[in-house]
């Protein structure tokens, strides 16, 4: 990899023949030097690439290196898999995503998906949320738990014949799935589902997709009737309820649910396009301005709560002006920055402040789920510091 420092190997793909000398020689080197190093160096440098940079290149073993474009086409720091264009790597074999140092941990527990659900060891025991009253105190990790199943159980769904035992959890003969886990930050929509699903009860309706749109001007949670042609600008859905029992036409109903899983997730967009054939309803969640803002009005409370909780210690989140740059927010005090903080899509934050002289305050780095590092200061020395917290609760 050319994109460090110095150049060493990358150790995503190892291939060898069984029981190759050169493997032994790594595991005993490992025997030997892991415990006593783990806990003082970068895991990069004690099992990674520097490891096997200093064991095969640096002592002139024998090994070939697969040219980089065929498996290491980009840097591995990738906050938002999402926005990766793969068709500006045409001969790469697979991408790396750097699981750690990107903090890629809150991304995949949102998005997995496991496309064997009904017969896999791990999730072959669980099941889609049997109620859409459940989303309105549902704990993030009990929602995350029913993401990797939903989709295979609507392709399921849609592909059986009308008249077969329905394989979704029904109530009222309603269904529901909830195919991104993002959906658990937005707790004003989530409050809401339950009444708009009893105000649906009373209509003909087939489908009841709930989500978001953002750069609307106005910041509400509202439910409407998608007319035909009506798909919204700037949206993006977390999930369905389905109204299995009552639905119009059933085979319509089938035919499009099944165009919209693809491999990249649900397509809600064969639903909007039959929004004249069916009667299909949209609860979502307005912001007035972008999505990044959003998450970064949404993640100060969680800045205060760590520093408090677990430092006992205030940061200064307050300001007279802020200037936003994308996913990056700037709050000043009488024309001073007396902070600066970036929210990625994963959840992950990065947090500094300064104090009236402009000395370090605090600074603190989670990945969604833990506190990475987190600093306070006091007299320009470091008075409190931490890494590897649970972020509170």
């Amino acid at each position: 990899t050319k994109d460090k420092p110095y150049s060493i190997l990358g150790n995503s793909v190892i291939a060898c023949t069984p029981h190759h000398p050169l493997t032994l020689m790594l595991i005993l080197f490992l025997k030997q030097t892991y415990y006593q190093k783990r806990h003082h160096i970068d895991v990069f440098a004690v099992t990674g690439p520097v490891m096997y940079t200093k064991c095969l290149v640096d002592c002139n073993m024998p090994i070939s290196i697969a040219p980089q474009e065929l498996l290491y086409p980009a840097f591995h720091f990738v906050p938002n898999p999402d926005a990766i264009d793969y068709s500006r790597f045409p001969n790469c074999l697979m991408f790396q995503f750097g699981y750690t140092c990107s903090g890629l941990e809150g991304y995949v527990k949102r998005r997995n998906r496991c496309k064997a659900a009904h017969t896999c060891p791990f999730h072959a025991k669980k099941r889609p949320l049997d109620s859409i009253r459940r989303l309105a105190h549902i704990s993030e990790q009990e929602l995350c738990s029913t993401i990797p199943i939903a989709l295979t159980y609507l392709e399921t769904f849609a592909k059986s014949a009308p008249g077969e035992q329905c394989v979704l959890p029904l109530e009222d003969g309603v269904a529901v799935l909830v195919t991104d886990g993002d959906l658990a930050q937005y707790g004003r929509l989530r409050a809401e589902l339950p009444g708009y699903a009893d105000r649906l009860r009373g209509q003909s309706w087939d489908v009841l997709l709930f989500g978001l749109e953002w750069s609307t001007g106005s910041d509400e949670v509202v439910l409407f009737n998608v007319p035909p042609g009506g798909r919204p600008r700037n949206a993006c859905v977390f999930g369905l309820a389905i109204n299995v029992a009552r639905a119009r036409d059933q085979g319509l109903l089938r035919s499009a649910l099944a165009a919209c899983v693809t491999d990249k997730g649900l397509d809600p967009g064969p639903l909007f396009a039959a929004a004249d054939r069916l009667s299909l309803w949209f609860a979502a969640e307005k912001l007035a301005g972008s999505i990044e803002a959003a998450r970064i009005w949404r993640s100060m409370p969680v800045v205060h709560k760590v520093f408090s909780s677990l430092a006992q210690h205030t940061p200064p989140l307050h300001f007279d002006d802020h200037e936003l740059h994308g996913n990056l927010a700037k709050g000043m005090v009488n024309g001073r920055l007396a902070f600066e903080m970036t929210v990625e899509s994963n959840g992950g934050i990065q947090f500094r402040a300064w104090n009236d002289d402009n000395s370090p305050n605090c600074e603190m780095k989670t990945n969604g789920s833990k506190v990475e590092w987190m600093k306070v200061f006091y007299n320009h020395q470091v008075s409190f510091e931490a890494q590897g917290k649970e972020i509170p609760s």
